[in-house]
């Protein structure tokens, strides 16, 4: 049987917590920033929980920053122009994101992160329980 089919682990680099589960009020808070060496590419993965607070609306927007030096961050954005994000508008649900980074990260730039902005309608000092994580892929040489 192919690797591929019976070892995925070895294709991929999972352990890679962005942003740690919490319940959060309204705002931004930057996730952890990882340099990612020879991978080629990514999955964002988001699991949202319960909100408390009975707001009418809630979202969470990830959106993609990149940096040279783990300083200066900008937003990555894809050829459009368009910034690379994902936006989460229900509780209790998963979501990802799949990102080449050969096409999003400047060729200077060696660091990646997510920020995160929680937004509420409503409701009395809302929460939105959520963390996410990063899954590298693409590399070229297999993890250890």
């Amino acid at each position: 049987m192919h690797p591929t089919r019976n070892n995925t682990g070895a294709f991929i680099h999972a352990a890679n917590l962005s942003h740690a589960p919490a319940a959060n009020a309204a705002g931004t808070r930057n996730g952890a920033a990882f340099t990612f060496g020879t991978y080629r590419s990514l999955v964002f993965s988001v699991t949202t929980g319960a909100t408390t607070g009975a707001p009418t609306t809630t979202s969470a927007t990830y959106k993609l920053q990149t940096s040279p030096d783990g300083t200066a961050w900008v937003d990555a954005k894809k050829r459009d122009g368009e910034v690379v994000s994902l936006t989460v508008t229900a509780a209790s649900i998963a979501a990802e994101l799949d990102v080449d980074l050969q096409e999003v990260v400047p060729a200077a730039h060696d660091r990646i992160r997510f920020a995160e902005t929680i937004a509420f309608t409503g409701g009395a000092t809302p929460t939105l329980l959520s963390g996410a994580t990063i899954i590298f892929g693409g590399g070229q040489s297999l993890p250890v």
